[in-house]
């Protein structure tokens, strides 16, 4: 995949680019994940999900979709509000995210709209306190998550 091909992605998506060694980040809204990783999946080589990964920035959960080819790598990158949590899951279109999905899900509380597991645990315990944030979010505290989960 060229810088060129990078670029026209990008624009057509009205999203910004960065670019490091071998890696580019394309930024996009959220409602443009599903058309960018599907482009980006679309290019000869970049056919796999690598994994999603999520950080609390304090107001948005960031989301990265990381793809991989040999020694170059394409992410597509959004937030998503904290006050609303939720962006329309990719795994009908790429299956692999299914379960990176729902490990944000219990981790960041992000609702992906269409993933299977939407409702289920994954990672968490099925009586992980529902008033409690998400024990990833910069808000949670451990102490009391530990102590409201008897685990001291």
């Amino acid at each position: 995949m060229s810088s060129e091909e990078i670029e026209s992605l990008a624009r057509k998506l009205k999203g910004k680019t960065s670019k490091s060694m071998n890696s580019t980040v394309i930024l996009v809204d959220p409602a443009r994940v599903l058309d960018a990783c599907l482009s980006v999946a679309s290019f000869e080589g970049f056919y796999h999900l690598t994994t999603i990964t999520a950080v609390d920035i304090w107001e948005d959960i960031e989301l990265t979709y990381h793809f991989w080819k040999g020694r170059s790598f394409v992410s597509v990158r959004t937030k998503v509000s904290k006050k609303k949590p939720e962006i329309q899951s990719i795994a009908a279109s790429l299956p692999s995210a299914v379960l990176y999905e729902a490990e944000i899900r219990d981790l960041f509380g992000v609702t992906f709209v269409g993933n299977p597991y939407t409702g289920k645990r994954l990672l968490l315990p099925d009586d992980y306190p529902d008033d409690l944030p998400p024990p990833l979010r910069a808000e949670a505290d451990p102490e009391t998550i530990r102590k409201r989960m008897k685990l001291e």
